[in-house]
């Protein structure tokens, strides 16, 4: 008999590439997930993946069931998302990588208005790997301008945003129009706790113009900014994240290139729960009142 938890095992397997990050991934001890695989296939009476490979191989019975893996598992999540949905009593809210909510709150007093019995629930603490709890049922809602690849997520363009530098007012460049690649060689980069490809500085700037970064972690948007006043570095941010501070003098902003640099917000939530009443109606203040 083949069962959910014998197909999403194999998944994992396939995804980590050992038992050891297999069962880590699916909070089983190594020795639980080898017994479970030897039941597996004594049960089915053939062998599922290649012991001693690294990665790990598999069979071609192993490969039959991953195939299958991959065409029913997405349907079951999709499935439960929709009946979830139905029920949806709370929504549990990231905005991925630029952890500030001021501008969502006009949305969010609407929205309350409407759905009084839906309350939302920011998780700043999990923002940096947002659409990694989305998947995994930590959240409902993620807003992010990261849209990527990923199996039952569902993404939705919501708005267009401008991405520019904050420098501090001091810096020689303060006083420019607007800023270009070549400028920035020497500068160091301030960036949430993500790999380099992810740093939108890295990709849109730095990256096409074959320029290697200096690159510093930064837990918080907050201390971002403040970073930036202080003159220990530059960061590429939403307009709208930095306006408070340029207003009050502590920093300048600056568009990237003439044309300046566009975004696209998302929203993204779990495939078959996009279209939930309130999912729907949150999305639709957010759109009426997105940030300028």
């Amino acid at each position: 008999m083949i069962d959910l938890k014998l197909l999403r095992t194999l998944q994992a397997l396939q995804q980590t590439g050992t038992l050891v990050a297999a069962a880590e991934q699916l909070c089983l001890t190594q020795s639980a997930l080898s017994h479970q695989l030897k039941e597996a296939e004594s049960s089915l009476g053939t062998t599922l993946y290649l012991r001693k490979s690294q990665p790990v191989s598999f069979s071609a019975q192993g490969q039959l069931l991953l195939d299958l893996a991959a065409r029913v598992l997405p349907l079951v999540a999709q499935t439960e998302a929709q009946l979830k949905g139905r029920s949806l009593s709370g929504i549990r809210l990231a905005v991925e990588c630029h952890a500030c909510f001021h501008w969502l709150m006009p949305a969010v007093k609407a929205f309350g208005l409407i759905e009084p019995n839906c309350p939302i629930e920011f998780s700043a603490e999990i923002e940096h790997n947002a659409l990694d709890a989305l998947l995994s049922d930590e959240l409902d809602l993620v807003l992010t301008t990261d849209q990527r690849d990923l199996q039952g997520v569902f993404f939705e363009a919501l708005f267009e945003m401008q991405l520019c530098l904050g420098v501090s007012t001091d810096h020689p460049l303060a006083q420019h129009a607007f800023v270009v690649a070549q400028q920035l060689r020497q500068e160091t980069l301030l960036g949430y706790p993500l790999p380099l490809e992810r740093q939108d500085l890295y990709r849109y700037v730095f990256a096409p113009a074959g320029l290697e970064v200096k690159f510093r972690t930064v837990a918080q948007s907050s201390q971002i900014l403040q970073l930036i006043a202080a003159g220990q570095g530059v960061a590429l941010l939403p307009r709208w994240l930095m306006e408070p501070y340029r207003a009050q003098g502590l920093l300048a902003v600056l568009p990237i290139g003439e044309q300046g640099l566009f975004r696209t917000m998302y929203a993204a939530c779990r495939q078959g729960q996009q279209e939930a009443t309130p999912l729907r109606q949150l999305l639709e203040q957010i759109s009426q009142h997105q940030p300028s």
